[in-house]
């Protein structure tokens, strides 16, 4: 009996071992493919709205002591308030205590927006406080503020808007929001100011095209651009 309690014994203390050790790598990851969004509720609540092509991860275990995670692409986080609550990107991390705020941290481009409360931003051993109607841009290893005067960020509304943007950059957006081929006249020198829909292509064709008189053609999973004359 000596012997098989002690191997009970054993296989116990190893099975609490294993569990124990599973429970300390409890790791919640998220990706998104394109054009797609998903939500994300974290263990106190807060919510996380993971735009297209982003990753995010976070440690489960320890979310009670550390409000920490990782971030790749874009999200809008919604901070129930409590510990301080840190967001990890490549460029930098942005801190908050509880607040509503936007990041896009993907290829050279690290933007922070603060549409409620105060966030914190630190990169490159500096720390630049963002109260509610503000961003921050990162260019060149070097941050520039402006203020904003939107409720929210434009893609949770399934729009991409754009300021005086090269057509260029437009189609690009297009492309990857429809995930379609779109062949235009490479000679257009314009720019875009304006927004286009997510959920409608013939719409959001309608709306890049009109404004400089250019036409298209739909063509199953490739559209055509040409100028209006031709």
């Amino acid at each position: 009996w000596v012997k098989v309690v002690s191997s009970i014994a054993a296989i116990f203390i190893v099975g609490f071992a294993l569990f124990t050790l599973v429970k300390k790598d409890s790791i919640s990851s998220f990706k998104t493919d394109l054009a797609q969004n998903e939500v994300i509720t974290l263990p106190d609540n807060s919510t996380v709205n993971l735009n297209e092509l982003s990753e995010l991860q976070y440690n489960n275990s320890k979310w009670d002591t550390n409000r920490s995670l990782d971030l790749n692409g874009e999200a809008f986080f919604d901070v129930e308030k409590g510990k301080r609550f840190d967001v990890n990107t490549p460029f930098g991390t942005v801190s908050v205590l509880g607040t509503e705020f936007n990041v896009l941290s993907r290829d050279s481009i690290f933007k922070v927006s603060c549409y409620e409360g105060l966030v914190k931003v630190t990169f490159d051993d500096e720390n630049i406080k963002l109260p509610a109607g503000t961003e921050l841009i990162l260019s060149s290893g070097k941050g520039s503020k402006s203020k904003i005067t939107i409720a929210e960020p434009h893609w949770l509304k399934n729009m991409s808007v754009f300021e005086n943007a090269l057509f260029e950059d437009v189609i690009i957006e297009l492309e990857k929001q429809y995930n379609i081929e779109v062949q235009h006249p490479s000679d257009l020198n314009i720019k875009f100011t304006g927004a286009f829909e997510h959920n409608n292509l013939e719409n959001a064709l309608k709306s890049i095209s009109k404004p400089f008189n250019l036409t298209y053609r739909i063509n199953t999973n490739k559209v055509i651009i040409t100028n209006g004359e031709n």
